[in-house]
């Protein structure tokens, strides 16, 4: 039998065994695992648990942690990945013979913009106690760092793409603007003459001037900026500098539409992200210092046009050196977007409008290609990229013309072109044929009494037979009125759509849905009879009309729109007999031929030109009380070089002409062209 003592030395020499048995800390393998465990989850303080005294010592456990968590945010890791390339038998079995081991270890970074893999050797040593520990330093976050290194992150912006026309014409490239300047110790005595002709050139207050040169970080060689101008302005800073060298300018690239107010609305225009954009654009690698498309075809294709941002990481010294890169990517430029658009084309419509409010659009009948797409008025989309005071911006958006609104991919009433769309509608479905007449006496008509006090009226008065021919050469309303009403409303609602009226144009712009009624119902038969020419609740855009148009210049196919050039060929739909696409075609050519036409004033001689007038009475959105008359012209050149459909809108025509104002200009663009 043991006695006391002897059972209190056993006793504690079996607690001695089983704590050394149990402690990890005797097995290197499940020390480093511990720690690479630790790192995967960010848990800093348990990963300064596991390194040596002499590093505790020579680092606190914030500065540890403060070097791990910038490496990880700047890397913005998502993850740590490891494998530790011995097995733990052998690393167990190395410890038993050594003091000091090195273990190799594959470390695996998945962040956002890639994946970083890279080999570390963690060394570990063994205290007199026989317990292990990761000798660290910096060098295990990554290779080469050293006490005061830190990882850099450096961004590179992608060139934007450029949008171009059918030609190769720039509507937005990259370019170069001038920055305007000055010198201050090159002034001297002629100091107040040129900072008057700095600012009389370039629209800048004196003051503004003199204060930029007054400013704490400028110094006599200082290049003082002042204002961004185009390049047309050139020869402007010139004349000013061969006065005196102290008035100079840097050529800075930056975003340039070189075609400006004509095709502002169809391009857009590019400016910084907002805090919103930037929550979307900052894990892609953007900053709040790219711009990106605001409006336009800048916006609808900005994340083809922007690119993708490059990037590197750098390990840098405390002085900001960088030493060695860690990871790079370069930057991939953005695509071209090329339009069918004929830019040339572009600017003579849109001169051809004339400031008026209004839009306007040229397509290729036969292949469906948008030539020209306008609105009017406009503004010149550089001024967004050189910068522009609140006070020109609030003039913009006060100004009563609305050059900001873009009326082309707006919707509006079209008038009487609407009726060839009627007269094919009631054709092609055998609810009238080309003999259908009407003899209604004077200018009004009801169908009877339960109309109550409403009527349809005509321009001018009438008396005796109108048939088809008559009704559009003269655009007579009440013939298309009772047109509409014996086609129906729902064949009419279902009709319409094969001519594009209704439904979504696929057009990768995006304008406006047109509609023939209200949530698809024709609820009345006022309402249907008004449907008939283009009034009621009609609403259409300046692309709809030579879309429903093409169908009676190709044989009864409609074509789809097209801006992009490689959409590939044109689709064509048979929407209507041949038959009746040849009869409505030659009613529009007798429109504009005949004497008695209302689109006579576009004949021109050795042209083949058919078309159809539009006088639409819309409500004035400024005065409600109030009616306003929309002037809708829609022209077909039936020439095989100029296969277009000029549709052009013109707005409050009243008193001023009504749709002949429209058709003068359509005339005169054509014959430009």
């Amino acid at each position: 039998m043991l006695n006391k003592t002897t059972k209190t030395t056993l006793l504690i020499l079996i607690t001695i065994l089983l704590f050394s048995g149990c402690s990890n800390n005797e097995n290197p393998a499940e020390i480093l695992e511990k720690y690479l465990s630790d790192w995967t989850t960010l848990d800093y303080e348990k990963m300064y648990d596991l390194v040596d005294e002499n590093t505790q010592n020579d680092i606190s456990l914030d500065a540890f942690a403060g070097q791990y968590s910038n490496f990880n945010e700047t890397l913005q890791i998502e993850s740590i990945n490891y494998d530790i390339t011995l097995s733990p038998e052998d690393i167990k079995a190395t410890g038993e013979n050594e003091d000091r081991i090195e273990v190799p270890v594959n470390i695996q970074f998945d962040f956002a913009h890639g994946v970083l893999e890279s080999t570390f050797e963690f060394p570990m040593i063994k205290s007199d106690a026989g317990s292990w520990k990761i000798q660290w330093d910096h060098s295990l976050i990554w290779h080469e760092m050293v006490e005061g290194d830190v990882l850099i992150k450096r961004h590179a912006s992608p060139q934007r793409g450029e949008i171009i026309d059918r030609t190769g014409k720039a509507l937005a490239q990259n370019g170069y603007v001038l920055q305007i300047g000055v010198v201050p110790g090159r002034l001297g005595d002629m100091k107040d003459e040129i900072v008057r002709d700095l600012s009389q050139a370039f629209g800048i207050s004196q003051g503004y001037i003199n204060d930029r040169m007054s400013l704490s970080w400028v110094g006599d060689d200082t290049f003082v900026d002042l204002v961004k101008v185009p390049k047309d302005n050139e020869n402007k800073i010139r004349e000013i500098r061969a006065k005196n060298s102290g008035a100079t300018y840097r050529n800075v690239s930056d975003r340039v539409y070189p075609f400006k107010e004509s095709a502002a609305h169809l391009t857009g225009y590019i400016g910084y992200p907002s805090e919103s954009d930037l929550k979307d654009l900052e894990p892609l690698g953007f900053s709040a210092n790219d711009k990106i498309g605001k409006t336009g075809l800048e916006k609808i294709f900005d994340e083809k046009l922007r690119g993708i941002p490059g990037v590197e990481f750098s390990i840098a010294d405390s002085n900001g050196n960088q030493k060695t890169t860690v990871f790079k990517r370069d930057s991939v430029a953005g695509e071209t977007i090329n339009l069918t658009i004929d830019a040339e084309m572009q600017r003579k419509l849109f001169s051809q409008m004339s400031g008026e409010k209004g839009a306007a659009s040229v397509m290729n009948y036969e292949t469906g290609e948008l030539v020209a797409i306008v609105s009017s008025p406009s503004y010149d989309p550089n001024k967004f990229i050189l910068g522009m005071s609140n006070a020109e911006y609030g003039s913009l958006v006060e100004d009563d013309a609305k050059p900001l609104f873009n009326r082309f991919s707006n919707t509006y009433s079209p008038g009487s072109t609407f009726k060839p769309i009627t007269a094919a509608i009631g054709l092609d479905e055998s609810a009238i044929d080309e003999n259908f007449s009407i003899n209604v006496t004077g200018k009004t008509w009801q169908k009877d009494s339960s109309w109550g006090g409403y009527y349809v009226t005509r321009v001018t008065p009438k008396s005796g037979s109108v048939n088809m021919e008559k009704a559009m050469v003269y655009s007579d309303n009440i013939y298309f009125a009772q047109a509409a009403l014996e086609i129906g409303a729902e064949t009419f609602l279902e009709k319409s759509k094969d001519f594009g009226i209704g439904i979504d144009l696929n057009l990768e712009y995006g304008l406006k849905k047109s509609q023939l009624a209200n949530n698809e119902n024709i609820g009345s038969e006022v309402l249907l009879a008004d449907t008939g020419y283009g009034q009621g609740q009609v609403l259409v855009n300046v692309v709809n009309l030579p879309v429903a148009y093409s169908a009676f210049v190709n044989d009864g196919k409609l074509v789809n729109p097209i801006l992009l050039m490689d959409s590939g060929p044109a689709v064509k739909n048979q929407i209507i007999t041949k038959d009746v696409a040849d009869k409505i075609l030659n009613l529009l050519d007798k429109v504009v031929e005949s004497p008695q036409g209302t689109g006579h004033d576009a004949y021109i001689s050795g042209r083949q030109i058919a078309g159809k007038t539009g006088t639409a009475e819309v409500d004035n959105p400024e005065n409600p009380a109030q009616k306003y008359e929309l002037g809708w012209f829609v022209a077909i050149d039936k020439n095989q070089q100029t296969p277009y459909i000029t549709s052009m809108m013109i707005e409050d025509v009243q008193n001023r002409g009504g749709s002949r104002l429209t058709i003068n200009n359509v005339k005169s663009f054509i014959e430009g062209y």
